[in-house]
């Protein structure tokens, strides 16, 4: 599938990363979960397929997280505010092995504002400073209390 993937042919990997995710077994290569959340196009079914708990081994694998990050993304675009405040309560209590963590954090942040929930969104940024962000992410923290203020 990942050769598939580097080609380009998103529809097929996406095809056949949901066959194997619905398939019997029941520990699952969080891999091949990140590869279906990187190609499926239609978001109604994204979002069922994210909002189901898929293996139990999931929630210990940075490849899990970097998929809900990549989700997180895709709820911002589509302006889904409660979906990007789920995902980040998510991230922010079993997430903290990623190196998408921050980042998901700062979209969590950025739901909290837009569902005007600034206080719990102050608590947020608090938090991305004590983590010992990079440049890119306290320029858009800085960006994104100046907002708040």
């Amino acid at each position: 599938m990942y050769t598939e993937f580097k080609k380009g042919n998103y529809s097929l990997v996406s095809k056949q990363s949901l066959q194997y995710l619905n398939g019997r077994e029941p520990e699952k290569d969080p891999r091949i979960f990140f590869l279906y959340v990187s190609t499926e196009e239609n978001w109604s079914n994204l979002k069922l397929r994210v909002g189901k708990e898929v293996s139990p081994n999931f929630r210990y694998s940075v490849h899990y997280w970097n998929a809900i990050y990549l989700f997180m993304e895709r709820a911002l675009v589509f302006g889904e505010s409660d979906l990007l405040v789920e995902w980040g309560k998510e991230f922010q209590k079993s997430g903290k092995q990623s190196p998408k963590y921050n980042d998901a954090l700062l979209l969590y942040g950025f739901g909290l504002l837009d569902l005007k929930n600034d206080s719990e969104a102050k608590k947020i940024f608090s938090e991305i400073e004590s983590n010992s962000p990079s440049k890119q992410i306290l320029s858009q923290l800085e960006e994104m209390k100046t907002v708040t203020k």
